[in-house]
């Protein structure tokens, strides 16, 4: 009964200890409100954590990299004051048929240089293209950390509002084209009109690829290519995996008051008159405050954390038809050695083999494997991200060991006549296969493996379907209409109850840019709350 008292006194509770939760929580903490953050595992992070999958091997088990953790919340959180240190990857590799490979990096020279080999046109064109798309990045990058407008208002607030935006984007005027293109066309079509080599436009449509779980040549899927290339910390890592930013997170909160409870999962967003006033854990335990904040799903915390006919059946029809289905899966492998691309030699290129790798060598490659998975089974190609983490950060593994870390997608959630615990040693069969295909001999390093199926994301994080992403990124599920319109600036029909979860704008990736989103918001509110 005292720890239910002192809950009592909370402004803000916090569903879930994921990196976007912690965000807002350290937010609204350093702006003086009392907070608590409740996470349903043992270990905070959600899909941000860095977890030993093997003794003496520890992993980035879900999300991987840092390259869109916002450089605004690391410097209003301070994060690098609790510890987090970005290491930079630098380049990636993606071996080709036959024996060949190409590698890039940020250095634009040094790509260029790589590209030339393939065709010296699109040398040329590489830095122009890269210069084109920097003004449509730019504004997409201002976007990310605007609150949605709800386009359908007509009153005058509204009004005032739409008013404001467009003249804020003023300047936008001379790419809403190249905007509209990208929203519209494949990945594609969008850099052919720039490169003739296949090598090159591969560069760009795997990245699309990566982020929107389609072929290439699927419509809309060139703004990817963009969405990609607004992260702040380019390709890079955090010492100590993923988890140190959480970590990070929670210190910078704690600093403040915050307070995080793990194994608390909760089970009920309490009501009364309309308005959110407390949780209910599943072992019972109630807690209350001014405000509640779900770094849930838009669908956990609304189809299945409030009870009853709260909400409006509108409101709950637009949520149950959120996509939330994911095609992505991650290997986790403890080895004895690092892959080996086949045709790279260290000593000629005068580097390491680059830790990290696309194995996708064309645009035909990507297009089948997403033909695959549309017809629900997984390719027997499917396109993998291996990381050698170990190579950047060789504490996560004993002495002389490796971690190999791999996201890959098309790998359908639901397969068609069969299911994954008939199929998942098949499928591992196939990842390891198209391994050795680029990096002959890998396999038999192998000292332990760990296959995460769409359904085992879902089973171990809580996220539906599987998608780390709380959603399909498809551009009818982005900006004013994440998760559902009218409701895509963090709040909800309930008073008091707001989101801040990637179901929201701007979405996935550890960018923290929900969190952060959301707790201005909140504040924006808090004087009418309390």
């Amino acid at each position: 009964m005292s720890e239910i008292r002192k809950a009592m006194d909370y402004d803000a509770v916090i569903i879930g200890g994921g990196h976007n939760g912690l965000t807002c929580g350290a937010y609204l903490s350093k702006a003086g409100l009392r907070t608590l953050v409740l996470e349903r595992r043992e270990i905070i992070g959600g899909g941000a954590v860095t977890e030993e999958f093997s003794p003496g091997f520890k992993v980035s088990r879900f999300a991987y990299i840092t390259g869109s953790l916002n450089a605004q919340v690391i410097a209003d959180l301070e994060l690098n004051r609790f510890g987090l240190e970005i290491i930079k990857i630098g380049r990636s590799i993606t071996p080709l048929h036959g024996g060949d490979y190409i590698v890039s990096s940020g250095d634009v020279k040094e790509t260029s240089a790589q590209i030339a080999r393939f065709s010296k046109k699109d040398a040329e064109n590489y830095p122009k293209f890269l210069n084109h798309v920097s003004k449509s990045v730019d504004i997409l990058r201002r976007l990310r950390l605007e609150t949605p407008l709800d386009i359908s208002r007509t009153d005058t607030s509204g009004l005032i509002e739409l008013v404001k935006f467009a003249w804020r984007y003023r300047d936008a005027r001379r790419s809403v084209y190249d905007l509209f293109d990208a929203f519209t066309m494949s990945a594609y079509h969008y850099v052919d009109r720039w490169f003739e080599s296949d090598v090159a436009k591969n560069i760009f449509c795997s990245k699309a690829a990566i982020n929107s779980n389609l072929g290439p040549h699927s419509p809309t899927t060139a703004i990817y290519i963009l969405a990609l290339m607004t992260g702040t910390q380019g390709l890079s890592t955090p010492r100590g995996g993923m988890g140190a930013v959480c970590d990070a997170l929670s210190a910078a909160g704690k600093l403040h008051g915050m307070k995080v409870i793990t194994e608390a999962s909760v089970e009920e967003i309490l009501t009364r008159n309309g308005r959110a006033v407390g949780v209910r854990l599943a072992n019972g335990d109630e807690y209350y405050a001014k405000l509640v904040v779900s770094n849930a799903d838009a669908g956990t915390t609304f189809l299945k954390l409030i009870k009853g006919d709260t909400l409006p059946g509108y409101f709950l029809k637009q949520v149950k038809d959120f996509r939330v289905k994911s095609t992505s899966f991650k290997v986790n492998l403890a080895v004895d050695r690092p892959p080996q691309y086949t045709g790279f030699n260290p000593a000629a290129a005068g580097y390491e083999t680059p830790a990290f790798a696309s194995i996708a060598p064309t645009t035909d490659y990507l297009e089948k494997a997403y033909d695959c998975a549309k017809y629900g089974w997984y390719s027997e190609h499917p396109m993998l991200s291996p990381y050698v983490i170990t190579q950047m950060d060789p504490g996560l593994a004993p002495v002389g060991k490796h971690v190999v870390t791999i996201w890959g997608i098309h790998a359908p959630y639901e397969l068609r006549n069969a299911n994954w615990e008939d199929e998942k040693d098949n499928f591992s069969r196939t990842i390891l296969s198209t391994m050795d295909e680029f990096a002959p001999g890998f396999s038999s390093g192998i000292v332990d493996m760990e296959v995460l199926t769409p359904r085992d994301i879902e089973r171990i994080t809580g996220m539906p379907g599987g998608h780390t992403s709380h959603g399909q990124a498809t551009v009818d599920q982005l900006l004013f209409k994440r998760p559902v319109p009218r409701y895509a600036d963090y709040r909800s029909p309930i008073t008091g109850l707001y989101q801040c979860g990637a179901s929201t704008h701007p979405g996935g990736s550890v960018t923290g840019l929900p969190g952060r989103n959301s707790a201005r918001e909140i504040l924006r509110d808090w004087k009418r709350l309390k």
